[in-house]
């Protein structure tokens, strides 16, 4: 199993070139914790939106907790090996420009001195939408000291379309911020969090830095520029003990994933996770699949193959795999990866494209 694992690792990296890029040192200056909001105080909507009462624990955590909040792109250019982060760095990341972070996040990050990127989708920008903030509010976001980042055009489940959809979507998204703010954005963010390979590659392809999917974990070295990890934020998922707790991650030394693919064809599939100089004590991993089951894990040497008991449910499938850090310098904090799947060729009942099946 090792070896066909390690197989598979060289298999990605011809496959796939500057997607998976192996890194044998973690020296502890090149990781971070993205956190992604959407919606501020609207209590409408609990599957977006975090509480106010929630936002205020959070940046009162982040500042008590010895959390350096850092530009998105800093935390990029880390990764990447141009720049030092302090430990227990934290980017803030905001998706689809509703209108309640301008009266509600960003007044309060702002306060706080915590810079942002706010990833906008452009289509219902354009159209002038009644939650989402209009272009002149973006560009006074803009000129406060936000970082705009690209969200697509129309908001669409990338993999439900074609190659041709795909590039003519980031053109026209493109076009709107040429029009609107005389530039485009260098970070992209996956609606949805959705992204085969091939949207990976398409992405890379049209000259972004980095792009960043909807699934838990830490970003560090090693792992996949063009599908970095965030941890969503929502009244479910926002109580302060479970932030205190994200906030501090670590990311585990993941440098390929199998199937490579997101986009599954198959409802029950063996993971694999192969790993660059993986913790003495990998036996230790914890993972649990998209029903919150835990799976069978079996660790060989650099590799770790996982199964789950019962098929994958359609739709996004996330899996996350956790286990303590050892030593004085790391008690109390976990080491966290998370991938997401999107099992039985589609999502919330929309068909993946014909490229995907």
């Amino acid at each position: 199993m090792n070896r066909l694992l390690n197989r598979l690792c060289i298999l990605i990296a011809v496959l796939t070139p500057g997607l998976v890029a192996a890194q044998t040192e973690d020296p502890g200056h090149n990781r971070a914790v993205i956190l992604m909001y959407h919606r501020f105080g609207e209590a409408g909507v609990p599957a977006t939106n975090i509480r106010i009462d929630q936002l205020d624990a959070h940046i009162s955590a982040l500042q008590d907790g010895g959390h350096t909040v850092v530009p998105l792109a800093d935390v990029v250019s880390a990764i990447r090996g141009g720049q030092a982060l302090p430990d227990k760095a934290v980017a803030i990341t905001v998706d689809d420009a509703y209108r309640s972070f301008l009266t509600d996040g960003w007044p309060k990050f702002k306060a706080a001195g915590f810079p942002v990127t706010l990833f906008v989708a452009t289509e219902g920008v354009d159209a002038g939408y009644r939650d989402l903030l209009s272009w002149d509010e973006i560009r006074a976001l803009r000129d406060d000291g936000v970082t705009l980042g690209a969200h697509s055009h129309s908001h669409a489940h990338y993999p439900s379309l074609s190659i041709n959809a795909v590039n003519a979507d980031l053109s026209a998204m493109t076009s709107s911020f040429l029009r609107e703010l005389g530039d485009a954005p260098e970070l992209f963010a996956y609606p949805y969090g959705e992204a085969g390979t091939q949207d990976m590659e398409i992405i890379q392809a049209a000259g972004f830095a980095a792009a960043f999917g909807q699934h838990s974990g830490a970003a560090g070295p090693g792992g996949n520029m063009f599908y970095l990890p965030r941890f969503s934020l929502n009244e479910a998922f926002g109580d302060t003990d479970r932030f205190r707790l994200i906030a501090a991650t670590l990311p585990l030394p993941v440098t390929g994933v199998s199937p490579v693919d997101p986009v599954l064809r198959d409802s029950s599939p063996a993971v694999g996770l192969i790993f660059a100089d993986p913790p003495a004590d990998l036996a230790a991993i914890t993972c649990f699949g998209p029903r919150g089951d835990r799976m069978m894990a079996s660790v060989s040497g650099s590799a770790v193959r996982l199964q789950s008991a019962q098929p994958f449910p359609s739709g996004r499938a996330r899996l996350n795999c956790t286990m303590p850090a050892q030593g004085r310098a790391l008690a109390g904090r976990w080491y966290w990866f998370g991938w997401q799947f999107i099992a039985g060729l589609e999502s919330e009942g929309v068909a993946v494209d014909a490229r995907y099946r």
